[in-house]
């Protein structure tokens, strides 16, 4: 997801500089439909022209997939009256859009209040406050509809999934799949056991604040087969991972676990190494492991990892 997909708003920037040239210009651009189907909002706050210039560039893109991006920097205490309007008209005409990026903090109950079908829907990403449960029931409720089997590239940051249900959905067209909130080890193979076909994985399991099972996870067998980088970052043991899932495809794999979690899971690795028969061309792992641990991982996969104290992805 990068900013040249979306269309600036701005006077300097087309297509509205386009616009502005001469009345001949003006007609040219503003009949043609592309230039009007993405747009892209990255400022400290919203106005309320700001709807207003969303409502022309749908108007203008005519029938078009429509693209948006909205970023808050920096991000807003307390929602506004504006952001809420804008929002609103979002959600209103989600059945256009096919990219939805919305990256903001703090409560967007309008969020929650959607009662729109995402019929095209191919890109979401949604990156919120930690605490933000409207967004969780959002996503519960949309992700039971069949509508949002188009989805392909799947990116949610910082809502609370504790208190509310799983994510239930179809995540068969999923490519490319990044989850960063509160979540729990069992939670993370579930949905990756429904990915299958996922080329890129990221997990990053900040802490998980519902109930553990004193049982040990089991899972059933993932055979993962275009999966090629994969990024996980927990507190738990990873070793029910190691032991189910299987990719010969992965290329890229990069484990982070904090100093204070259990032992690096190295024996269940070295499992899966020789189960998979992959050839890694890069291992990264942030956590506590040891050179002998090292030298036998380089030896069974052929690569030597490169090793880090810090746990972040």
């Amino acid at each position: 997801m990068s900013k040249e997909q979306y269309c600036s708003p701005h006077p300097a920037h087309a297509p509205l500089l386009l616009a502005a040239v001469c009345a001949h210009w003006r007609s040219i651009a503003t009949s043609t439909r592309d230039l009007w189907s993405s747009l892209n909002f990255q400022k400290s706050s919203l106005a309320e022209d700001d709807t207003e210039l969303l409502l022309l560039w749908l108007k203008r893109s005519g029938s078009r997939p429509f693209s948006l991006r909205l970023v808050l920097e920096p991000a807003q205490s307390q929602p506004s009256a504006s952001l809420t309007a804008f929002l609103s008209t979002v959600f209103d005409h989600l059945t256009r859009f096919t990219s939805l990026v919305i990256c903001v903090e703090g409560s967007c109950s309008v969020l929650a209040e959607s009662k729109s079908q995402i019929l095209i829907l191919q890109e979401l990403s949604l990156d919120v406050e930690w605490d933000d449960l409207t967004v969780t029931q959002l996503l519960c409720n949309l992700f039971r509809s069949s509508a949002m089997k188009s989805l392909t590239y799947v990116n949610f940051r910082g809502f609370r999934s504790d208190s509310s249900p799983r994510l239930d959905h179809d995540w068969t067209n999923v490519t490319r799949l990044y989850l960063a909130y509160e979540m729990s080890v069992m939670e993370c193979g579930w949905i990756l056991s429904q990915c299958r076909r996922v080329c890129e994985a990221r997990f990053e399991l900040v802490g998980y604040w519902g109930e553990s099972s004193t049982d040990p996870l089991v899972f059933a067998p993932m055979l993962l087969k275009y999966l090629r980088q994969l990024e996980i970052s927990s507190l738990e043991d990873l070793s029910p991972l190691f032991n189910a899932f299987n990719s010969h495809s992965l290329h890229a794999m990069r484990i982070s676990l904090p100093r204070s979690a259990d032992p690096w899971p190295h024996i269940p690795f070295i499992d899966w190494i020789q189960r998979t028969g992959c050839r890694l061309q890069e291992l990264r792992i942030c956590g506590p492991v040891t050179e002998e641990e090292c030298a036998e991982i380089a030896l069974i996969a052929g690569i030597y990892p490169t090793v880090s104290d810090a746990p972040g992805m």
